[in-house]
């Protein structure tokens, strides 16, 4: 930054503070990043007449509301009499929510592809920053979107814990599991198996890790929809460590209560075996945990595989040269992704479908990831570590205030609520 403060000071003792002040500390952070002239010369938008906006405005009156915290596209109305938040995005006014929305609609799969490029290009440049050069570890996952109304592109398919008749989305989402910066995001329809294009959609992921990575430095944690040998084998045959739980067939379970299992902690036990599943290959390593059913609840119980004395929690295939004790842990750690999902359907109203055209709804979700790996960026790049929250993803709600004093000290104050 040419100009403006240099140090600042941050307390978090406040009450009652509005969401919108610590945008100032945000769009200085942005400022120094560049984002404007980094999306007016970098991301090739569609043809449209803005009417006095240009599409980087536009795209950053998007990102800026939902960092808000604002939800729904109509909630910005609010913000066309600010003194704030237009003033922060050098506009004379906020654009109105129709504007915002009718940009949106201009998004196809090709300018759609463009966006999703200069944000590879901003990834690249924060994995620079955070010292992301030499390991990763890769997360991926599924989620379900419910819809209401008549969006292009839904369908009705699998939701856990609901009814199945709701139409719905199913996006695939990727995140580095260190840093928790965002991979990728793929919109699909709710009818959509799992399984289904997720090869390729790793492919793309894994190709946006900087190039110093390398595969042998580079481990894969997967729920069970990428429990596939199109999709484990190419991996191994890549060198690219992995950990992707299994799914419980009736052959695997016969093997897995087959297995010796060694106590590493309090009521927890776990084992490991050899197995080749049908249409496979070659054996591959399993992993499994398992624990007395005395000290299991019943609501768990009958939600897992149990078999006499034991339930079982999970059985893992991987490559990796850990004890099964470690690799379990290391799967454990892959919680942060869930938690990124709750985080993007609530403070990132994620599942706040804004239009009824497919690209436009996947235009809106590819902000979503904009303003959430700037918000991370800001708080790992910013703030002191111990208010990091490495447990948890950075909230788009967080920012409660700030304010600058008479003697050249900036100090940012936040809500005593995080």
């Amino acid at each position: 930054m040419p100009k403006g403060p240099r140090k600042f000071y941050f307390t978090f003792e406040k009450s009652g503070l509005t969401r919108f002040g610590g945008l100032s500390l945000f769009q200085v952070f942005c400022r120094s990043l560049q984002i404007r002239r980094f999306l007016q010369v970098l991301v090739h938008w569609p043809d449209y007449d803005y009417r006095g906006y240009h599409p980087a405005d536009l795209f950053l009156a998007h990102v800026f509301s939902i960092v808000a915290g604002l939800g729904r596209i109509e909630n910005t109305q609010c913000l066309i009499h600010n003194g704030l938040v237009p003033p922060l995005l050098g506009l004379n006014d906020f654009p109105h929510r129709d504007t915002l929305r009718t940009f949106l609609l201009r998004f196809g799969p090709e300018s759609l592809r463009n966006l999703q490029a200069g944000h590879d290009k901003l990834r690249s440049e924060l994995f620079r920053r955070l010292g992301l050069l030499y390991s990763a570890t890769v997360d991926a996952d599924t989620t379900t979107l419910i819809t209401y109304g008549s969006q292009e592109g839904v369908a009705r398919g699998y939701i856990p814990k609901r009814r199945h008749t709701q139409p719905s989305y199913a996006p695939l989402l990727s995140s580095e599991g260190r840093s928790g910066l965002s991979l990728g995001m793929e919109l699909r329809a709710g009818n959509v198996h799992s399984s289904t294009g997720a090869g390729e959609f790793l492919d793309q992921v894994l190709r946006k890790l900087p190039s110093s990575m390398a595969a042998a430095r580079t481990r894969l944690r997967l729920d069970g929809a990428f429990y596939d040998r199109k999709i484990i084998e190419p991996l191994e045959n890549q060198g690219f460590g992995h950990v992707v739980v299994a799914r419980m067939y009736p052959r695997l379970k016969r093997r897995m209560v087959e297995a010796r299992y060694h106590e590493f902690a309090r009521g927890w036990e776990a084992g490991e075996f050899t197995y080749t599943p049908f249409h496979w290959k070659r054996e591959h390593r399993f992993v499994a945990v398992r624990r007395p059913v005395a000290v299991e609840p019943e609501e768990v119980q009958l939600r897992l595989f149990t078999f006499k004395r034991y339930t079982y929690h999970r059985v893992l295939v991987t490559n990796l040269e850990l004890t099964p004790p470690a690799v379990w842990r290391f799967y454990c750690d892959r919680g942060f992704q869930e938690l990124l999902l709750r985080e993007f359907k609530d403070a990132y109203a994620m599942s706040k479908i804004p239009t009824r055209r497919f690209s436009a709804n996947a235009a809106y979700l590819e902000a979503i990831l904009w303003a959430y790996d700037l918000v991370l960026a800001f708080q790992r790049l910013c703030l002191p570590p111990e208010l990091h929250h490495g447990t948890s993803p950075p909230s788009a709600a967080s920012f409660g205030g700030f304010r600058r004093n008479g003697s050249n000290e900036a100090i940012a104050t936040f809500c005593s609520c995080r």
